[in-house]
Formats: C-alpha cells, structure tokens, sequence
C-alpha cells in the first residue's frame, strides 16, 4: 500500500510540473486559451495527489486499528499467568470445593441408605403386627375378632383338639356366612386356601376342645416348579406352570372325600376315597397357581 502511494504521489507531482511549464510556455506565446487549459490539467494531477494523501491517511488508521484491535485480542487471549500464590489459592479453594462436594454425596447417600433401612423396618414391623392378628386360638365353641384381610387369598392352617364336630364358618363384617372352611370330627390338622375381597371377616368355631388358626395372605417361598408334588391330607400348593394344554394326574389312598380346586375356581378333582387318574386342563398364562386339596390320606399330583 505504501509503494502504490509513492508512484502515484511521484506521478502526480511530475503531471503538476509537466502541465505548469506546457501553462508557462503557452502563455508565453500568447495563447491564454491553451495556457488556461494545461493549468487545468495540473489542477487535475494536484487533486489527484490530494485524494491519494487523504486515502492513505484513512487506510493507515484502519491498518493502525485494526493491528491495535488485533494485538487487543491476542492480550486477551493470552492467559494471564499465575503467581505461586495465587495458584496455591486457587488449589485449597478447589480441593475445599471438592471436600464439600464429597461430604455432601457422603450425607445425601447415608441419608438414603437410613431412609430405606426405615422403611424396611417399618415394612417389616407392620407385616410382623399383621401376621400376628391373623393368629387365632382358643378353646370351645367362640366368636372370633374382626380381622382385616386384603384382596387375593388367604391360607389358613387349623388345628383342633377334641372328639367332637371341629367347624370353622367364615363370616362377614355383618355376620352373614360366606363360606364353611373346615368341617371335621375329633383331632384336625390341615391347611386350605381360598380367594377373597379385601374387608372386614370373622370366623364362627364349633369345637370340643383347644383350636387355632393361623393366616397369610403372602406366596410361600417354596414354590413349586411344574411337575410333580405330593402331600398328605388337607394341604396348599403353589406351582408355576407354564401357558398350554397340560396332561394332569393325580393319586389319592384315602377313604374319604378327594377334591382340588384350582385358584379357588376350576375344580380338577372331586372324588371319594381311592383314586388315580389323569385329565387334560387348558392353561391360559404362564403364572404362579395355587391349590386346595382336600384329602384324609397320602395323594399325588402331577403337570406336565
């Protein structure tokens, strides 16, 4: 930019020269008209000049500006550098940042771990007070409690005492007989299972002497896989059976009534004393069943 600004300063200067003695010489020869003309032309060359000088002014501030804005930058951008100090300021304020962050996780997490164990605690107490409420007993002919129960089913273990008839009604909030549990002369032990709406139940006992009865409402941790269990008298069973058209069999060598009810709805079995036998059940879903068997001697039963 600045040799482009001296040749045309130099050509500039040389026109003004050139035109000025063609001016001087035409004058001098009395011709005003030509004379007047090569002024002219160095006032031209001159305003030329002029022009050049004032665009090489403004274009040497922008360079100047934008070299001062350039160097502005780099300034900036340039980090300043620490001194010992403050770089030992910076760490402890770091690392104290750090150790809070840290005790903060630390007490968020024990705070959760102590929440949960809570809650546990609290889970596990509430199933323990209720498992004790679903224990009855006492002796005689009696009128139970009114005891909660949720919806789904309900296990019960009875066991009586005596020589006489051991009847166990099971009655709603109102009293009204909704189903005959247990119906047994002399000594009884045995468990059934049957579906149930939450509320409100008590049990009316006929007995001639000492009886309990224990309930649940929780899925036995000893499920059984799809195959074959066996039992003697009144028993539950959990089995997980898989969806599909299922052989069933089963065997009975006692002398009374033999009954197994499915999920407290398909009757699969309802014979008198011995029995083996087997018969074809439609399972709709790959769940967890339960069954009541009803029986006084050893029995088999068997899915596959």
């Amino acid at each position: 930019m600045d040799d482009l600004f001296l040749i045309i300063s130099f050509l500039s200067i040389a026109a003004i020269l050139i035109f000025a003695i063609l001016a001087v010489i035409q004058f001098a020869k009395k011709d005003s008209q030509k004379g007047k003309k090569q002024i002219k032309f160095a006032g031209i060359a001159g305003a030329i000049m002029v022009v050049s000088f004032i665009g090489f002014g403004m274009t040497s501030d922008a360079s100047d500006t934008t070299k001062n804005d350039k160097e502005k930058v780099e300034t900036a951008a340039k980090p300043k550098e620490e001194t010992p100090e403050e770089k030992a300021a910076r760490e402890a304020k770091e690392a104290e940042e750090k150790a809070l962050t840290e005790q903060k996780a630390k007490e968020e997490a024990e705070a959760k771990a102590k929440a949960e164990e809570e809650a546990k605690a609290k889970a596990e107490a509430e199933r323990l007070v209720k498992l004790e409420a679903l224990k009855l007993s006492g002796s005689g002919d009696t009128v139970t409690k009114k005891i909660k129960l949720d919806a789904g089913f309900v296990i019960i273990d009875a066991t009586h005492q005596g020589s006489r008839n051991f009847a166990v009604k099971l009655l709603d909030s109102n009293s009204n007989t909704l189903k005959l549990v247990v119906n047994e002369i002399g000594n009884y032990s045995g468990k059934m299972i049957y579906a149930i709406p939450a509320g409100e139940y008590l049990y009316e006992v006929t007995a001639s002497g000492p009886w309990t009865i224990n309930m649940s409402q929780d899925i036995p941790k000893d499920v059984s896989p799809e195959g074959k269990v066996s039992g003697k008298g009144d028993s539950v069973v959990f089995m997980n059976i898989s969806k599909g058209a299922k052989k069933v069999s089963f065997t009975h060598d006692g002398s009374r009534n033999f009954v197994v009810k499915a999920n407290d709805s398909a009757l699969l079995v309802n014979e008198i004393g011995a029995y083996s036998g087997s018969k074809v059940q439609k399972v709709e879903d790959t769940s967890t069943y339960f069954f009541d068997i009803k029986a006084d001697g050893n029995w088999t039963m068997t899915f596959e």
